[in-house]
């Protein structure tokens, strides 16, 4: 019961972390995007408030696997107010993993309950340039993922395929029908055309509630399914992730950037290993070897090759945690001294 135990820990510690509620306020607050810079920051702060580390390597896989899986959600999105909808659905998850922590499940509800206050009014126009904005931010990733492609939601190249079947967005008619209207707004024509898929009507709306029906899939968990997943970089994709490393020249806003990551660190209650035992370290490759040999030929700007991920069925997944927790290393964390603003995060921690 150990490794079960210290998981269950492991993940009410980011989960307490993630929606504290200074941290909350400040996310919650009018504010320009941050850069992609600032993002990968509070994402490493986060990963690393239990007693579970990743070194760099394993950092870059599991950064990479979920920004692509937040654009594939975001990207395939019915119509732009499901956007909200996939989020309940996150949320809806993560409740599901703290059942047993009162406390923990009270700041989940209250962020819900912010959620619904902010954008729960929001015009579909709203919700439209809100996704637009999150797709222009991760527009450049292009990583391929197995589990994608294997689903035919994503091409070689690591673009992701729009579906031509299935169920339309909720409030809107199946394609194939043109009405012409006089002006005096009475329908005069109707031309039928064929639209070359598979469309059926939405069955209902998905639930915006604290509890409900969301009926949208997008958001939960994909890796139900008893498969391997695994990433991969192109060498197109690599070459623009060269042509797009953010300039060293300075930046006017940098300032009032790390402003904003003081304020955002500020919130999160890190927890500290206590007694003897120094912490986790998660390694996301097959072997130490492996994860040394990507640490080496990591280029400064985000790499990697392959990301393992196996999810098993329901009768093996003691053993299979069981044997996940034994393959955890227990590691000192050495400070690695570094002048001050070498490092973002080493910064970070200084304020």
């Amino acid at each position: 019961m150990q490794p079960f135990w210290t998981f269950t820990g492991v993940l009410n510690d980011i989960i307490s972390t993630m929606f504290n509620r200074k941290f909350m306020e400040e996310l919650f607050k009018p504010q320009e995007l941050y850069s992609k810079k600032a993002l990968r920051t509070v994402y490493e702060r986060l990963a690393h408030a239990s007693i579970m580390k990743l070194n760099q390597a394993s950092m870059d896989k599991l950064y990479d696997l979920m920004t692509m899986a937040f654009k594939y959600q975001v990207l395939l999105c019915p119509r732009p107010k499901d956007v909200l909808l996939v989020t309940f659905n996150h949320l809806d998850t993560i409740k599901g993993f703290i059942q047993d922590s009162p406390t923990i499940l009270q700041q989940v509800d209250e962020t819900f309950r912010q959620l619904t206050e902010i954008y729960g009014g929001l015009s579909a126009g709203e919700f439209q340039l809100i996704r637009q904005t999150l797709l222009i931010f991760f527009q450049d990733l292009h990583i391929r993922v197995s589990m994608f492609l294997k689903d035919k939601v994503q091409n070689n190249n690591g673009r992701f395929v729009l579906p031509v079947s299935g169920p339309v967005p909720w409030g809107t008619e199946v394609p194939g029908l043109i009405r012409m209207f006089n002006n005096k707004g009475e329908e005069v024509k109707r031309i039928e055309f064929k639209h070359g898929g598979n469309y059926v009507p939405a069955p209902k709306e998905g639930s915006f509630e604290l509890y409900g029906d969301r009926v949208l899939k997008l958001g939960t968990n994909m890796y139900s399914v008893n498969r391997p997943v695994e990433t991969h970089m192109s060498g197109s994709s690599k070459n623009l992730a060269s042509r797009t490393q953010e300039s060293i020249a300075p930046n006017p806003l940098a300032k009032e950037e790390l402003n904003f990551l003081a304020r955002l660190m500020g919130g999160m209650e890190i927890k500290k290993p206590s007694g003897p035992e120094p912490g986790f370290r998660l390694n996301l490759f097959t072997t130490d070897e492996e994860e040394e040999q990507a640490a080496l030929t990591r280029p400064e700007e985000l790499s990697y090759e392959v990301i393992n991920i196996q999810a098993t069925q329901d009768q093996q997944r003691s053993e299979e945690l069981a044997r996940i927790m034994g393959e955890f290393e227990i590691m000192e964390q050495p400070r690695l001294s570094t002048s001050k603003g070498d490092d973002l995060l080493a910064m970070m921690d200084e304020l």
